[in-house]
């Protein structure tokens, strides 16, 4: 886990504990389930910087030499 989606998680769970209301409640899912998403679409662009770093071909390599 980030650091940047620790720090929101526990910043929904304390608003969670402070104020347990319906609404602060489903204000708390929302927040822990976008930064569920944020953390899978980091996972995917890792992925795929990884991939296209792989498939790149050096400048040198990409030209004839005379």
């Amino acid at each position: 886990m980030h650091w940047w989606s620790q720090q929101a998680w526990d910043a929904a769970a304390e608003a969670q504990a402070a104020d347990p209301s319906p609404r602060n409640l489903m204000a708390a899912a929302q927040v822990q389930a976008l930064i569920s998403m944020a953390e899978a679409l980091h996972r995917v662009a890792t992925v795929l910087e990884e991939r296209d770093e792989e498939h790149t071909v050096p400048p040198s390599a990409a030209r004839p030499k005379a």
